[in-house]
């Protein structure tokens, strides 16, 4: 006979749940809370931005066209809009929003432990605490991995998929034991929330009717209705992502960090990804240590000789084997190898590549496999040899060990520098955990007035940026931010450049390196050779830049007698950039530089007809409309120029020679 749900397991598991993560409310942002939130231009603009998440790819906020670059796209916008609503109604507060995923954490426990109530159907020999339902909830709750989401708050989009997906399946259970049309339509509205925060949804369209078939014994036509409703929100949701992603899915990047797997051969990506496969295995035992950080080469690349791989492969093939074998029997471990597999398959890198080797909150669901294995194991077998004192002491133990390492382990993720400088000493071989723990020392320096303390946090992340290199040597952000703290330090603006070609060598058209060029090179810079060579290897790495052209010919113009090579560099910079009113008025002075005024006065006017107000371009002017005997025009372009420039004497002495050959005083 049947028990009935004790309500008190329900307080208590949300109580142990929430207070798991209590500890995380005084945390800030961390991590991909970024490109979803304060960064997010969409979730930024509270109410107003719910259209654009719902209809663009979820990076697209962040990124801008730019969004393409991340593999396989996504289209995850639940979260997004939930984000969006706390901007407006808290201000883009990180401690409500952690709160926030605090409560849906613990609603999806007690809503996973109501759907195996009705799944394992204890009876009333058995005491609710001593049950598979109860102690896979509280296994479930107390998971460190679960941390890797949970305390991050973009991980919503994983808490808010579970917890849909859970609530569907709860009323799937109640269509086939009542067959009301109402409880169908909960079911899509439920499964299309799912598949709306995140893709692993998709899954459940194995997961739910394989587990409807392990514990019941309905016929198959029982299942079309439910199928045919999920199948349908999966359908929906899918001509939705290929309409707003459009052609994201078959993006392949070639940037190591977001594709993994970009120096690897086929033969070492998959044997890297069946290494994946055994250290999320480890992990569930043992969550230690646990980093956001599995980006190359924190997990090296392998080949089948290595005794991991082929480890895993056994494992694997063993479990492979236990669920088949297991499938005609319903056997229950079997359906919780069913469940790991089909909700891990989908991040695993066999089907899809997407992004990182692997990461722990991918393991977010797939956990309820091993939860169900243990509690079963604890439940069911182990009373058998083993005293229910004994058993309990050791669960005791387990969910005591998990739940020190959850509650500590949120501590690390209080902003990105704890997060950063935590995991970097975990991740040593990570060439983004490196540099990402540097570039936010490089960030507090840049903000830091003390210049000793700001050398200081300088010199702490140089290492890490090496490090990065060193793994990646094509990794543009710590190649720019090295130069640049160079640069900042010691004003040793030739390493700056040495490190901005190195980028432009792999890629050319790098906006931080064209963008920090100008304005160091004509502003903070006066060693005309060094210049001259940095545009010349600038115009190499990048022919069809206006900069290194139009800088170079303003040089030679300027500091040489060279007037020839510098209107050369200056007509490619007009064949570029035509409309450029500066590029016309340095091609004036140049003509007149060599005595070709008629030229120069016809580039000059054309700058100035394209609007530019520019001193010199005035005085210039003046000078040649002086020479052709228009004293009165060259007056009012020298009175234009000292307007502009009023302290200058050369302007000055123009207008008194001006004055003087007009008979003005």
């Amino acid at each position: 006979m049947q028990v009935k749900i004790n309500k008190n397991a329900y307080i208590i598991l949300f109580l142990f749940a929430a207070l798991l993560y209590a500890n995380t409310i005084p945390n800030e942002y961390a991590l991909d809370d970024k490109m979803t939130i304060y960064k997010n231009d969409f979730t930024l603009q509270g109410f107003r931005g719910i259209k654009d998440i719902l209809t663009k790819d979820s990076m697209a906020g962040m990124f801008g066209s730019e969004s393409h670059t991340v593999v396989g796209g996504r289209y995850r916008p639940l979260s997004l809009v939930t984000f969006a609503i706390e901007q407006d109604l808290f201000g883009g507060n990180p401690h409500i929003s952690h709160f926030i995923n605090i409560l849906l954490y613990a609603l999806s426990v007690v809503l996973l432990y109501k759907l195996l109530f009705k799944l394992f159907k204890p009876d009333k020999k058995q005491k609710w605490w001593f049950t598979v339902p109860f102690f896979t909830a509280v296994l479930f709750a107390a998971h460190p991995l679960h941390t890797d989401a949970v305390a991050n708050i973009k991980g919503r989009d994983e808490i808010l998929c579970f917890l849909f997906c859970i609530a569907a399946f709860l009323h799937i259970l109640n269509y086939l034991q009542t067959e009301k049309i109402k409880e169908l339509l909960y079911v899509f509205v439920f499964y299309f929330l799912a598949v709306m925060s995140k893709e692993l949804a998709i899954t459940f369209l194995f997961v739910i009717p394989a587990t409807v078939y392990f514990f019941s014994n309905y016929p198959l036509k029982k299942y079309l209705p439910f199928m045919l409703v999920i199948v349908s929100g999966a359908i929906l949701y899918l001509i939705i992502r290929v309409n707003v992603i459009d052609s994201s899915l078959s993006t392949e990047a070639n940037s190591l960090l977001n594709n993994p797997f970009a120096e690897a051969t086929i033969s070492s990506k998959y044997a890297t990804i069946f290494l994946s496969l055994l250290l999320y295995i480890k992990l569930m035992i043992v969550p230690h240590p646990l980093t956001w950080d599995y980006y190359p080469y924190h997990i090296p690349l392998v080949e089948f000789t290595d005794w991991r791989v082929i480890l895993s492969i056994i494992i694997y093939v063993a479990l492979g084997t236990i669920a088949v074998w297991g499938w005609r029997k319903k056997n229950i471990y079997a359906w919780a190898i069913w469940v790991y597999l089909a909700t891990l398959s989908i991040t695993s890198n066999l089907f899809f590549t997407i992004g990182a080797f692997m990461s722990e909150r991918f393991l977010y669901v797939s956990l309820l496999g091993f939860c169900v294995v243990l509690a079963n194991v604890s439940v069911k077998v182990l009373p058998k040899y083993i005293s229910k004192k004994y058993i309990l002491f050791f669960l005791a133990i387990i969910v005591g060990a998990y739940s020190i390492k959850t509650i500590d382990r949120n501590t690390d993720w209080k902003n990105n520098l704890t997060l950063f400088g935590n995991d970097v000493k975990i991740s040593k071989n990570s060439a983004k955990g490196n540099s990402s723990y540097a570039s936010e020392l490089y960030s507090l320096a840049e903000k830091e007035k003390d210049t000793v303390k700001r050398n200081k946090l300088f010199k702490e992340a140089i290492p890490h940026f090496k490090k990065a290199i060193e793994i990646y040597p094509n990794y543009a952000e710590p190649l720019v931010r090295l130069g640049n703290i160079y640069y900042m330090m010691n004003g040793d603006y030739k390493t700056m450049f040495e490190y901005y070609i190195k980028v432009l060598e792999f890629n050319p058209a790098a906006k931080d390196v064209w963008g920090n060029s100008v304005g160091v090179l004509e502003m903070n810079v006066h060693d005309v050779p060094f210049e001259l060579w940095v545009w010349k290897e600038y115009r190499r790495l990048n022919p069809a830049m206006f900069d290194p052209w139009f800088y170079a010919g303003k040089l030679y113009r300027t500091y040489t007698e060279k007037q020839d090579s510098a209107l050369i560099l200056l007509e490619r910079a007009l064949q570029i950039n035509p409309d450029d009113a500066k590029v016309l008025k340095e091609m004036g002075i140049t003509y007149g530089n060599k005595g070709e005024f008629d030229k120069a006065q016809k580039f000059l006017l054309q700058a100035e007809q394209k609007g530019l107000r520019d001193a010199e371009l005035y005085r210039f002017l003046g000078v040649i409309n002086g020479i052709n005997a228009n004293d009165k025009v060259a007056l009012e372009y020298f009175e234009k120029a000292l307007e502009l420039d009023p302290q200058n004497r050369m302007y000055q002495q123009d207008i008194a020679v001006a004055k003087q050959r007009l008979g003005l005083k």
